[in-house]
């Protein structure tokens, strides 16, 4: 690519010059910084015709000053130093020159469009006196002239490094020119050699996308009272290390409690896939733990796929009964007294007499236990699966953690592991008034043969409210008619229907809601 640079130089010959070291230093922040090679959007070397094609000078007080150096007879004094260079030679127009203002040396246009980062890099060798001249830098947004360097009142001699980027990123016609000014006739400059121009612009960087792709450990079974590494497998996107913070934490499912911590701040994460290890963990004998991974930077793009989660146990156990499925309460929004609801599977192929199953609630704020409920023993033929249906609860409005398991024999947890989750809970005090759509979550009344539905209109629409079963064909109409602004209530005969899940469904112009209801026989 370096190669590829110096021939734009010469207009596809190669140039006898040396690419600057200055230069390099810029391509080299460009090139690791984007992820991208950076292109040539101009480059000047002064080796041909003086000015160079598309380039021109110009000035408003005196003659122009600008020439190719070797005019002058001047030897090239830029940092670089071989070659010809531009040279606004006062020294060499001599004492009896009239004074000179505003005498620029202005490039060709060049497109910085659809680039994100523009440098500008060049040598110079600015040697004035005192203060009685000036020599600036500029470069042109598309509808003015902006300065980017002023020179100092002594002599410099260097290559300037710029970057340009707020005032030529994606303008069309940028240009970039080098301006000298006396002011004063009786005083004189030394000279002003500029040499090797080069603008650079890079592509929009690709962003930093880190990925959680694999727990490595624990396992789904790990064997209490022996230590272990918790250990994750992290993506990275892009050909340069990232560095973030990695974390694991894992919690005790039994106790709720949280029980190990640990992380990695500014922890190396290397281009495609790297291996995260933590301090060991013993965990205990005949427990259900949560482990949680999750890797954070502030230039993540994509903050969705940083986290993964994996349910282990350290149960060493005849019996397996299991919440497989959570039916109620809905999540993340459980409105009205409801009956919480779960599927539960005998996993191991064995014969499980006398199985318990219970769900508790707990108050996400206070972790106070709002809810208790146990089922009547019953057994499990082996790959058995039950539905479990537990008393209603009438909560207060908040934020709440459920876990639905079971117990065998001498009352041992045989759920791996038990089921939780969080939901918001809204009362019926604070259920939707009248100046509000809604459908409420719909519960099965497991007492008589129908389901009460109830929605609510803010103003008179037309509704329509129907129940699909779970193939998604339509199995009733309960209404389709235009309707007052209110709350209703429906009652839906489910004599004909047989158990299973079904989804109420209530459309308006404004307005549609699905909620699934589970009917029972």
């Amino acid at each position: 690519m370096l190669e590829g640079i110096n021939k734009l130089n010469s207009g596809g010959t190669m140039m006898r010059k040396k690419l600057p070291l200055g230069a390099l230093v810029v391509f080299a922040v460009l090139t690791s910084s984007l992820n991208a090679q950076p292109a040539s959007l101009l480059s000047e070397g002064f080796e041909g015709p003086f000015p160079p094609g598309g380039w021109s000078t110009s000035t408003s007080i005196g003659q122009n000053q600008w020439f190719r150096n070797d005019y002058w007879g001047r030897p090239n004094y830029t940092p670089g130093g071989n070659g010809y260079c531009a040279d606004n030679d006062d020294d060499g127009a001599g004492p009896g020159a009239a004074r000179v203002g505003n005498n620029i040396l202005q490039s060709s246009m060049f497109d910085a469009s659809g680039y994100n980062i523009i440098w500008l890099a060049y040598d110079v060798d600015w040697y004035p006196v005192g203060e009685y001249m000036m020599g600036q830098v500029q470069v042109y947004n598309g509808s003015s002239w902006i300065m980017v360097m002023g020179h100092p009142q002594s002599r410099k001699t260097t290559r300037d490094s710029i970057n340009i980027s707020t005032h030529v990123a994606g303008v069309t016609n940028a240009r970039v020119r080098f301006l000298y000014s006396e002011f004063s006739g009786n005083v004189k400059s030394n000279w002003y050699e500029v040499d090797d121009v080069n603008v650079w612009g890079s592509d929009p960087p690709e962003p930093l996308d880190l990925v959680m792709i694999e727990i490595i450990r624990p396992k789904f079974w790990e064997k209490g009272g022996i230590p272990f590494q918790p250990s994750c497998r992290i993506y990275n996107n892009l050909d340069t290390a990232a560095h973030g913070t990695v974390s694991c934490e894992i919690t005790n499912l039994t106790t709720m409690q949280v029980a190990y911590q640990d992380a990695h701040t500014s922890y190396s994460l290397n281009p495609g896939y790297t291996v995260v290890g933590f301090a060991a963990f013993t965990p205990l004998r005949n427990n259900y733990y949560n482990a949680l991974f999750v890797v954070e930077h502030p230039d993540d793009v994509d903050p969705t796929n940083n986290a993964m989660e994996r349910n282990f146990s350290t149960h060493e156990t005849e019996y397996d009964v299991t919440p497989y499925e959570m039916l109620f309460p809905e999540t993340p929004e459980q409105i009205n007294p409801f009956m919480p609801t779960a599927n539960y599977a005998e996993r191991l192929g064995k014969k499980t007499v006398d199985v318990k199953m219970h769900c508790w609630i707990q108050d996400f704020d206070t972790e106070e236990w709002v809810y208790r409920d146990s089922s009547d023993f019953r057994d499990f033929v082996p790959h058995d699966t039950f539905l479990a249906v537990f008393d209603t609860a009438d909560l207060e409005t908040g934020t709440y953690i459920i876990r639905f398991w079971a117990n065998g024999e001498n009352n041992t947890n045989i759920s791996n592991p038990p089921l939780v989750d969080t939901f918001n809970y809204t009362g019926i005090a604070e259920a939707p008034m009248t100046d509000r759509f809604s459908l409420d979550a719909v519960t099965p009344n497991l007492c008589v043969n129908f389901t009460t539905i109830r929605f609510t209109l803010g103003h008179t629409t037309n509704v329509t409210l129907r129940v699909y079963d779970a193939t998604g064909n339509v199995v009733t109409e309960l209404v389709s008619e235009s309707r007052g602004p209110g709350s209703y209530t429906i009652n839906w005969n489910t004599d004909a229907v047989a158990s299973g899940a079904y989804f109420v469904r209530m459309l308006t112009t404004e307005f549609n809601a699905t909620r699934k209801v589970l009917v029972l026989h």
